[in-house]
């Protein structure tokens, strides 16, 4: 009956002595009674094979764990790789497109023989700006379409120097008709801006620039009209929603949009188209208006 009774005793050790969580003193009992008795020892033996398949499977669960976190982390590390490397394509193609609009259209912006026509929309308004460019000589004709009539202005000038802060001025003639009268204003110093237009004139050869340019803009390829354009949306320097010619380089057409003034108010800026012709302009252009039909302003 002791028999039986150290038999239980010991089985319900058995977890503990397993773990190497009894005494030394308690060892030594179980021990003892091991020696002595085959049914405790064969359970013995059936708890520690047991114990030892349940910590092969947890190592095996282990491993199977390690090995998907491993495999999802070699996935991540792949779909990080190949967003980066799209990023860095993008952005490079984009840099590369915009430097090479701007080095085409600076060939453009430096002529000395052109011919260009913008029109502007604004509301109830339409300005259509004609600039003729020959050498040092300047020519410029506004026509302002407004509900209350129409208004030309002819400009004529001749380059006479630069200002303080490197802009060209002219010696100018201005010729201004309305419905009822013809006015003008003679021997008027003053600036023409009246270049082939780029937008992209503002990256120049500033590398930083034309990399955050990049990273702010999207950049399409649109044809209109059988001609070929980058269209360029950007929330960085330059304005949004632009064609510029692939051919030259040039900013073609500006579509309206909102902007905030100085006073935080928004304001919506005109929708712009410009055609431009070189080496066609002669000195024929420049002959100006009868001078008699004209009451001079002082």
């Amino acid at each position: 009956m002791n028999e039986k009774k150290d038999c239980k005793i010991i089985q319900d050790l058995l977890p503990n002595y397993i773990e190497e969580l009894t005494n030394e003193e308690t060892n030594n009992f179980i021990e003892k009674h091991l020696e002595e008795c085959d049914e405790c020892k064969q359970i013995l033996e059936n708890m520690q094979k047991d114990l030892k398949l349940n910590i092969d499977n947890k190592d095996k669960r282990t491993i199977k764990y390690f090995k998907k976190y491993r495999n999802r982390l070699r996935l991540l590390k792949v779909i990080l790789l190949v967003i980066i490397v799209i990023f860095i394509r993008n952005i490079t193609r984009k840099m590369i497109i915009l430097s090479d609009m701007y080095n085409k259209a600076n060939t453009y912006v430096n002529s000395d023989n052109y011919h260009s026509i913008s029109y502007s929309y604004y509301k109830d308004k339409i300005f259509i700006t004609e600039n003729w460019g020959l050498g040092d000589k300047r020519k410029a004709v506004i026509t302002a379409m407004t509900l209350e009539g129409t208004t030309i202005t002819s400009i004529y000038g001749n380059k006479i120097g630069t200002d303080e802060w490197g802009n060209e001025r002219y010696n100018t003639n201005m010729y201004t008709v309305t419905e009822n009268n013809k006015t003008a204003k003679l021997d008027i110093n003053m600036g023409i801006n009246s270049v082939p237009h780029s937008m992209l004139d503002i990256l120049r050869d500033d590398f930083y620039r034309l990399f955050l340019s990049s990273i702010h803009s999207s950049i399409k390829s649109v044809t209109l009209n059988g001609e070929k354009y980058y269209y360029i949306q950007s929330s960085d320097y330059f304005v949004n929603g632009m064609y510029i010619s692939k051919d030259t380089g040039l900013t073609m057409r500006i579509l309206s949009q909102e902007v905030q003034n100085s006073e935080g108010v928004l304001e919506r800026l005109p929708a712009e188209e410009y055609v431009y012709e070189f080496n066609t302009v002669t000195e024929k252009d420049f002959i100006e208006p009868d001078i008699n039909e004209y009451e001079i302003e002082q």
